[in-house]
C-alpha cells in the first residue's frame, strides 16, 4: 500500500523529469558554447583520471534523539584533468540559470534553500516546477563534470546505539569506498569538505592514511589520499555545492519525504547521474549509495 501511494504521488512528475532526462543534451544550456571537443575531452578524462579531487558536503544532522531521521554524507569526484572546463561548464550553468530564473551568480545553491522555496526565491516569484529545474540543472551538471559520485547515507532511525558518533561512522565508510577507489583507478585523491568539524576530519583522515582497516578486520592503509583534508566555505566552491545537493537528493532516494519538498525534490533526483554513480559502494544496491542499517 504504501509503494502504491509513493507512485501516485510520484505520477505527475515522472513524465516531466523523463522528457528533460530524454533532450537534456539538445537543451541544457550550459553546453552553449562549449565545442563537441571539449565535452567529449572531459568524458574521456572522467573514465581514467590521473588525480582527483572529492568534494564531500552532508545533509542531515547527527543528534540522536532529535533531528532527521539520516545523515547523509554526499561525495562527487572531479577530475583534476579538465578542471578549468569543468569549472567553466559550471559557470556557464549557473550564468544560465541566472539569466533564466534571476538567481544571482553568488547565491549558495544549498538543497534545503531549493527543496524549501527559501526567501530569495520566493522573492523572485519562482515555483515548484522552476525550483525543481534548478535542481535538476545542477544534477545535471554532476554528470558533466564527475568522474564518479557516491554518497553515505545512515539510517538514525534504524540505530539501536543511542550513543552512535554518526559524523565519524559515516566519514569512516566514505573514506573506506574512498580508500578502494585509488586503489581501482590508482589515482590520487586530494579531499575537500564543507566548513564544520574541520579538526575532527582532519585528525580522522591523517590517522586513516596511516593505519585502515578493513571489513574483514585486516590492516590497511590509504597511501593516495595526498595532503591533509581541505575545509572550504561552499558559498565559494561550486563543486562543493554539487556535493551538499547529490548529498540530499541521495538521503531522498534512501528514505523518500512527503509533502512540499518532494515536490522539488524527490526519489528520481538522485537517478539523473545514473551514469557517473559509483556503483561499486555497496553490494546490495546499484545506485552509488551505501545505506546503513539495510
Amino acid at each position: 500500500m504504501a509503494v502504491r501511494m509513493r507512485m501516485s504521488r510520484l505520477v505527475p512528475y515522472m513524465a516531466e523529469w523523463k522528457r528533460a532526462e530524454v533532450s537534456r543534451g539538445q537543451q541544457d544550456p550550459s553546453q552553449a558554447g562549449f565545442s563537441v571537443e571539449i565535452l567529449d575531452r572531459m568524458r574521456l578524462s572522467a573514465q581514467s583520471p590521473t588525480a582527483e579531487f572529492a568534494y564531500i558536503d552532508e545533509s542531515g544532522d547527527v543528534g540522536m534523539s532529535k533531528g532527521t531521521k539520516t545523515f547523509t554524507l554526499g561525495c562527487v569526484l572531479v577530475p583534476v584533468d579538465d578542471w578549468s572546463d569543468r569549472l567553466d561548464y559550471m559557470v556557464r550553468m549557473r550564468r544560465s540559470t541566472k539569466q533564466k530564473y534571476g538567481v544571482p551568480m553568488q547565491q549558495e545553491a544549498k538543497a534545503n534553500h531549493i527543496a524549501g522555496v527559501k526567501k530569495i526565491y520566493r522573492d523572485l516569484g519562482l515555483g515548484d516546477g522552476q525550483m525543481r529545474d534548478i535542481y535538476q540543472r545542477h544534477m545535471r551538471a554532476i554528470d558533466r563534470v564527475s568522474s564518479g559520485t557516491f554518497a553515505i547515507v545512515i539510517r538514525k532511525d534504524k540505530l539501536w546505539k543511542r550513543d552512535t558518533d554518526v559524523l565519524d561512522m559515516a566519514w569512516r565508510y566514505l573514506l573506506e569506498r574512498l580508500r578502494k577507489r585509488t586503489e581501482s583507478t590508482g589515482a590520487p585523491v586530494m579531499i575537500v569538505h564543507d566548513q564544520g568539524q574541520d579538526a575532527e576530519i582532519r585528525k580522522l583522515i591523517r590517522r586513516y592514511r596511516r593505519v585502515a582497516w578493513t571489513a574483514s578486520g585486516q590492516r590497511s592503509s590509504a597511501p593516495l589520499f595526498v595532503e591533509d583534508p581541505s575545509p572550504r566555505d561552499s558559498q565559494q566552491s561550486y563543486f562543493v555545492q554539487l556535493a551538499d545537493l547529490a548529498a540530499y537528493a541521495a538521503s531522498t532516494k534512501a528514505c523518500p519525504r512527503n509533502g512540499g519538498t518532494a515536490r522539488i525534490c524527490n526519489e528520481l533526483m538522485w537517478d539523473i547521474i545514473a551514469d557517473v554513480q559509483v556503483k561499486s559502494v555497496t553490494k546490495d544496491r546499484n545506485d552509488g549509495l551505501y545505506v546503513f542499517p539495510k
